[in-house]
């Protein structure tokens, strides 16, 4: 198709961080300027912020509220970002789509709404409080969810597409948000394509691993001294490592992990977890939810054996990709662990299939099913 002109609203500028909210939105930028369209991106941020990729225009604007931290602060950060956006546009891309509406601006235009989460959800999730307070916290919480229901709603409203990272949270914007069935896509979330993957005997050299011992790592997002997938994945290697001689255990983004043969990458940047990949024979991924994260993309593209939790949603035909393994069972973990540490062959199979799978995380590839569906074209 012909060049657009593409705005995107991000939550902020880029980062090296992997699990920066604006970083699908970022990668998405590359996709579509790798493609030779014009696109601008607009976000919350210092105008002496790093530099934006190259091919894409960076629009950095103070937002105007008097609500900061709060969500209907967010809501007048999107109008205050629907203001930056070019009248040449095409279209509008919101990644994620967040709250409030950007404006007339935006509406006179196409938009695609990306949704990673439903902000309603992390109303009232903080600490249980005292009894006596318990009633009117409660009251509280459902008013505050209430209005922030409110509020995406606006913002899915304005959407022409709404894309949704998983199956789960397609039918919740169908029958809770009233998002008509037309209108609502599943994709999996961009991840930028990072550095080229070192050697493996490079990368163990920088996780300080000897080349002739097996190696699993553990992706982000993880707090293993918290109740979870990162204890989990701690518990199921402690109990596999009699097994097998000399075997270590790399946890990346966190930096508090001890044990014996436990190294800890406190990094979450593309540098680090590439590098860490690049030198393991087994990776662990138990993002919470069904929405894969970033860190696995990285594992199936370097050709990574990697074990996945049962509700993970990867689509069709990624069963061959993937193993997986209940996340609430240690032992089941050890065993589906041990199984794959035995077994190279295993791991060479699974490997071909996840570098094949990786390609759904491309950003090039959803900027060019934006052009196949026409959602850079005007309504």
């Amino acid at each position: 198709m012909p060049p657009r002109s593409v705005d995107i609203v991000a939550a902020g500028p880029p980062s090296p961080d992997l699990y920066d909210p604006a970083a699908p939105a970022w990668a998405l930028a590359s996709g579509l300027a790798a493609r030779g369209h014009s696109v601008q991106v607009a976000f919350p941020g210092p105008k002496d912020g790093p530099p934006p990729p190259e091919g894409i225009s960076a629009a950095p604007f103070t937002p105007v509220t008097a609500h900061l931290g709060t969500y209907l602060g967010d809501a007048e950060l999107a109008r205050s970002a629907g203001h930056r956006i070019r009248p040449t546009a095409d279209v509008v891309i919101r990644d994620p789509a967040g709250v409030g509406a950007l404006g007339h601006r935006a509406s006179r235009r196409g938009v695609v709404a990306f949704v990673r989460t439903l902000a309603a959800d992390a109303v009232g999730t903080s600490p249980p409080e005292a009894p006596a307070r318990r009633f009117g916290s409660s009251l509280f919480s459902w008013g505050e969810r209430r209005s922030v229901r409110r509020l995406e709603r606006e913002a899915l409203a304005e959407a022409t597409m709404v894309y949704c990272s998983n199956g789960t949270l397609k039918q919740r914007l169908h029958d809770d948000y009233g998002v008509a069935p037309e209108r609502l896509r599943v994709g999996l979330a961009t991840v930028a394509r990072g550095p080229e993957a070192p050697a493996r005997a490079a990368g163990r050299r920088t996780l300080g691993v000897p080349d002739d011992v097996l190696l699993t790592v553990v992706l982000p997002p993880v707090d293993p001294g918290i109740p979870g997938p990162g204890a989990l994945a701690v518990e199921a290697f402690r109990r596999t490592r009699p097994i097998f001689a000399g075997t270590r255990l790399a946890v990346l983004g966190a930096g508090s992990v001890s044990g014996p043969g436990i190294v800890s990458v406190p990094s979450r940047d593309a540098a680090a977890i590439t590098a860490a990949v690049a030198a393991a024979d087994v990776g662990i991924a138990l993002p919470a939810g069904p929405a894969p994260d970033p860190g696995l993309a990285l594992a199936l593209r370097a050709g990574l054996a990697t074990i996945v939790g049962t509700d993970l949603e990867l689509g069709e035909g990624s069963e061959k990709a993937v193993r997986r393994a209940a996340t609430a069972d240690p032992g089941e973990l050890a065993s589906v662990l041990a199984e794959l540490l035995a077994d190279p062959e295993e791991r060479r199979s699974l490997g071909e299939a996840a570098r094949t799978l990786a390609q759904r995380f491309d950003p090039v590839r959803l900027a060019e099913e934006l052009e196949t569906t026409g959602a850079l074209g005007r309504r």
